[in-house]
């Protein structure tokens, strides 16, 4: 059926199902809201059909929704509420919210089989909606996508949530740790998760229906949540990883990270021809015989735990760089600077020093975490003269 929610003609979706001649379950009919990658549109229709017909289980029904284009322009496939795209009337937490809603009129659901099926672009807003304080999904199948904490805001509403992660170690797309790493955030607070791997990159590979179905099954069977967050005053497990960047999606620059002000003498560059690994990397050139004012790419990350050390690593190529750092500053609740401290310096030190010329190195360092800090800024400046490239950010509670 062709369908519009709440009788607005942009919240177009698709309804498959139900099954011809079976009855209808006792305990309503599980849903499955499908997110798909790519542009989202209609021309997914007759994959999501196989899906319904090859993997979903009986007494399942199947919400195909069709992105909104609000604008030629727009960049976000499927917009939400802290990444939205211009002129949007609605978010996709919304769309997904009256779909549910609207099936439920015309179908009695099952308020425990009520799950989303995101792969690629549709990934974060299936993250997305399952952070509302409110909503009627309680599980998400997110495949092959990105994850990007800094733009989810606080994942305490994950706990009890219900997550089956699906991703290759091979996509180059979107790179598999950023599965690793929403398994173990989500985990620590409260969630349910299991991560699936498959070979052949990204993309749907192989045993599709079968590995669909999987887990649809894993969703409704999912074991008790892993243990809740820790709370104020004890520290996070060590391991926790934060951040996790090879700065390898986005627009206009890398999810998650926005250059400093434009300073004359100085190029931000996301840089997709050099690279320690995948193929980007974020780099800062300037050519200004100074060292004021100081240019910076930066992402801000929320900080839940009373974890007081955070261990830093990062590629980095240099050449000829005079003075760079990785600045890791601290923020309280409304945003505003408590202190900074250096992770790592690139350059030369003391005066009459050789400036800093290599090609990939790691650089490593451990900060401590003040008191009161509740968002912690990763910012990759430079000061003097010189080209840096920064790659496989990582950042990680320590003990």
């Amino acid at each position: 059926e062709d369908l519009r929610a709440q009788q607005d003609a942009s919240k177009h979706y698709l309804l498959i199902g139900p099954r011809k001649e079976a009855e209808a379950p006792e305990d309503g009919y599980g849903l499955v809201v499908v997110l798909p990658g790519g542009g989202g549109g209609e021309n997914f229709h007759p994959f999501v059909k196989r899906i319904f017909k090859h993997a979903l289980p009986p007494g399942y029904l199947a919400a195909q929704l069709v992105a909104v284009k609000w604008t030629p322009e727009q960049k976000v496939v499927w917009p939400t509420r802290k990444s939205p795209a211009p002129e949007q009337k609605f978010s996709t937490e919304d769309f997904v919210e009256a779909v549910v809603k609207d099936v439920n009129e015309r179908h009695k659901l099952n308020d425990g089989r009520i799950f989303t099926l995101a792969w690629s672009s549709g990934g974060p807003a299936a993250y997305a909606v399952s952070l509302q304080k409110e909503t009627r999904v309680t599980g998400s199948f997110i495949a092959m996508s990105v994850f990007k904490p800094s733009q989810l805001g606080s994942l305490k509403a994950a706990k009890g949530h219900a997550y089956f992660l699906y991703h290759s170690p091979d996509d180059k797309v979107c790179p598999f740790r950023m599965a690793k790493a929403a398994q173990l955030l989500l985990q620590q607070n409260g969630a349910r998760t299991e991560l699936a791997s498959y070979e052949g990159g990204h993309g749907w590979h192989r045993n599709v229906y079968a590995d669909i179905r999987r887990g649809i099954e894993w969703l409704e069977h999912a074991p008790e949540p892993a243990p809740e967050v820790p709370e104020e005053g004890q520290a996070a497990p060590p391991g926790a990883l934060p951040l996790s960047d090879g700065f390898e999606t986005g627009n206009q620059a890398p999810d998650g990270w926005t250059q400093g002000a434009q300073i004359p003498g100085v190029e931000y560059i996301w840089d997709k021809n050099v690279a320690f690994e995948g193929n980007a990397s974020l780099c800062l050139e300037k050519t200004a015989q100074r060292f004021w004012p100081i240019a910076q790419w930066s992402c801000i990350m929320p900080h839940q735990t009373a974890s007081r050390k955070l261990e830093i690593k990062a590629q980095v190529k240099a050449r000829q760089v005079t003075k760079a750092v990785i600045d890791i500053q601290f923020l309280d609740a409304q945003g505003q600077w408590i202190k900074h401290e250096w992770a790592a310096y690139i350059g030369a030190r003391e005066s009459g020093d050789p400036p800093a010329n290599h090609d990939w190195r790691e650089y490593a360092g451990t900060v401590s975490i003040p008191s009161g800090t509740k968002r912690i800024r990763f910012a990759l400046q430079i000061y003097g003269p010189g080209k840096v490239w920064f790659d496989e950010l990582n950042a990680r509670y320590a003990e």
